[in-house]
């Protein structure tokens, strides 16, 4: 009974240590769906269309009255910017992180305009919540940026 109870102990123990090894794949597959599926579902169709840039802008500055309604279409330019060309730059893994911020900031607006208007905020906060998460992890190994940067300073050392 001692040893069954030593066996179940150590095969529970080996579950719950981090496997170090799986780390960038797991990034990876963090980085590449949520992005893939950002770009198709909600990137592409915001930055060709220019002419609604206006109204994603308002998403944002209506919480500031008429103060910042000059700048509407820039915001909403920035919304579709992040969603679609960060959203490329995260699936890629080039700049992860800085673009992963902008798409995180975005979710948030996002979801803030579902909460106080129409609609449901999960889809955004769930964009929101693994955006900061790849913000804070990084990109991994299997990434440009690993690529580029890295291996720079592996050759200085």
């Amino acid at each position: 009974m001692r040893i069954l109870r030593t066996l179940t102990m150590i095969s529970f123990k080996e579950i719950l240590i981090p496997r170090q090894k799986f780390q960038d794949v797991s990034l990876f597959i963090l980085r590449f769906l949520p992005s893939y599926y950002m770009i198709a579902n909600h990137g592409w169709k915001k930055i060709t269309n220019p002419e609604k840039w206006e109204r994603y802008g308002k998403f944002f500055t209506k919480y500031f009255g008429d103060n910042l309604d000059f700048a509407n279409i820039p915001f909403g330019f920035m919304a579709s910017f992040s969603e679609s060309i960060c959203a490329v730059m995260v699936l890629l893994g080039i700049l992860t992180q800085p673009a992963s911020i902008l798409i995180a900031f975005t979710m948030l607006v996002a979801a803030l305009h579902h909460i106080t208007g129409t609609g449901s905020p999960e889809n955004a906060l769930v964009f929101f919540s693994i955006y900061t998460t790849i913000t804070l992890a990084g990109p991994g190994r299997y990434s440009l940026d690993s690529f580029i940067f890295l291996r720079n300073e592996n050759k200085t050392l």
